[in-house]
């Protein structure tokens, strides 16, 4: 039968009752904590004598420093060696890491454009370059390029080498292509000295329809159909002669041209293309015109009607680019006058200092200020006719009396001198000394035309080019899908 805890701790007192009852102070406080350490170690074997139910064990007795869960234990087991978590085994092996390619000395390319006051020598400068390296630089360039004709806007690759802030950038490649099938490369050595390579591409030939409605001005229209600016000039200036393009350009109508131009072998073009052929509706697609280039054997390459008539005529229709009329030939109430006249011309409205063309080849007779017509211009041609420009702001240099103008020659710039309420061109054409209608005697001037064997050429060349056109116009369709 188990011992109470009580019956031992009295047992015990008993014993040590007579030293107590002696006064022996401090051996008394001894035997007391003795005796109460008896009792501790009599109660501890007690309770290990009890049957203690288990407890479930958790994740944090197993690995107390980890947040893996780990499987609950029902039943007490024996003590488990500690669980050792290696990080290298769970884990995936990372991928080896790649070795950089040596590609020397690590550097950045920046694309710079000239702007204006630029040169190479004050681009490099800027960018930190040392002058002594600018300087062979620019010179080992400049035996290729004419540097000094570099237009604004003149692309310059660069490669820098990533030096520290205190440190000189080092320039070790620059490229410029100053045209479109020539580029050179600058290119720093391993001694530090710089060599120049040059590339050259292949250029060849292709063909560019585009077509449109016109959509507030031919102009507008054409650059928005992808018609270079150069063909586009001059398409305008072949049906100048029978085209007012201020007036006789109505809504519905179309245009259509057919351009070659060269490109090289890495797509970048090389002029702005030559017309080939053209077509033009006006009136809201009442008339049409067709242009075709041709060359005659003793003549001048120019733009040929289908009826093989050159376009161009004794006189320009207008002497003015997209100039408005804003009165015409006949009887008017003058309006600095206030009665009623005969207006001898026509009057094109334009900004002041717009350049005035010669509408056809001859001699200035009369160059100077002349009464209500302000600075004014005379011009003789073949045939007895005579033109003439008033209300210049100023007369161009070198058109004076006896001097031989060409056709579209600039003889002055729209002014407001004189008798004018604003600035304008009056003009006028005479015919034995009378004026008469400008407009009406330029539509029935006579052209020069193709005959005999000129005539067979045209029409042979004429043919090629419209096979030409439709397979540009199918080769356009497809490149579309």
């Amino acid at each position: 039968m188990p011992v109470s805890q009580a019956a031992v701790a009295q047992t015990t007192f008993e014993q040590f009752r007579p030293a107590v009852a002696a006064g022996r102070p401090w051996r008394k406080v001894g035997m007391c904590f003795g005796s109460l350490a008896v009792v501790a170690a009599v109660s501890l074997m007690a309770l290990q004598a009890k049957r203690v139910p288990p407890r479930e064990a958790t994740a944090f007795d197993l690995a107390p420093e980890s947040g893996t869960p780990q499987v609950a234990v029902a039943e007490p087991v024996e003590p488990a060696a500690p669980v050792v978590q290696d990080i290298a085994a769970v884990l995936p092996e990372p991928p080896a890491e790649p070795k950089a390619p040596d590609f020397g000395p690590p550097y950045v390319e920046a694309a710079i454009q000239l702007r204006k006051g630029d040169t190479v020598a004050r681009v490099l400068d800027r960018l930190g370059v040392p002058a002594t390296d600018g300087a062979e630089i620019v010179a080992a360039l400049a035996r290729h390029v004419r540097l000094d004709r570099l237009p604004i806007g003149q692309a310059l690759i660069l490669k820098l080498q990533r030096l520290e802030a205190a440190e000189p950038t080092v320039l070790i490649g620059l490229s410029i292509r100053p045209e479109p099938q020539r580029a050179f490369t600058v290119e720093r050595g391993d001694d530090g000295d710089y060599s120049v390579e040059e590339e050259i591409f292949a250029v060849t030939p292709r063909l560019q329809r585009a077509a449109g409605m016109v959509d507030g001005s031919v102009i507008g229209s054409a650059e928005a159909a992808g018609v270079p600016h150069g063909a586009l000039a001059e398409m305008l200036r072949a049906f100048s002669w029978d085209v007012n393009f201020q007036h006789d350009i109505k809504a519905g109508d179309r245009f259509d041209v057919l351009v070659e131009r060269g490109w090289t072998s890495d797509g970048m073009p090389t002029d702005e293309g030559r017309v080939l052929w053209a077509e033009l509706t006006t009136g809201g697609g009442a008339e049409r015109y067709n242009i075709y280039r041709f060359k005659p054997l003793d003549g001048e390459e120019f733009f040929y009607n289908e009826e093989g008539e050159s376009v161009i005529k004794s006189l320009l229709r207008t002497p003015l680019n997209m100039s408005r009329i804003s009165s015409r030939f006949g009887l008017r109430q003058h309006p600095v006058l206030r009665f009623t006249r005969l207006h001898a011309g026509i009057d094109f409205v334009a900004p002041p200092g717009t350049p005035i063309l010669a509408a056809g080849a001859g001699h200035v007779i009369e160059a100077g200020v002349f009464g209500g017509y302000g600075k004014w211009v005379k011009i003789a041609h073949e045939g007895g006719l005579a033109t003439g420009y008033a209300h210049m702001s100023r007369i161009a240099a070198g058109v004076k009396r006896s001097a031989r103008v060409r056709q579209g020659q600039v003889i002055g710039y729209v002014g407001s001198t004189g008798l004018s309420t604003g600035p304008h061109l009056h003009f006028e054409l005479h015919r034995g000394g009378r004026p008469i209608d400008p407009l009406g005697m330029t539509r029935t001037e006579q052209r020069t035309r193709l005959t005999g064997r000129e005539l067979q050429r045209f029409k042979a060349e004429m043919a090629e080019t419209d096979r030409a056109r439709e397979t540009a116009s199918v080769d356009r369709e497809n490149e579309a899908e």
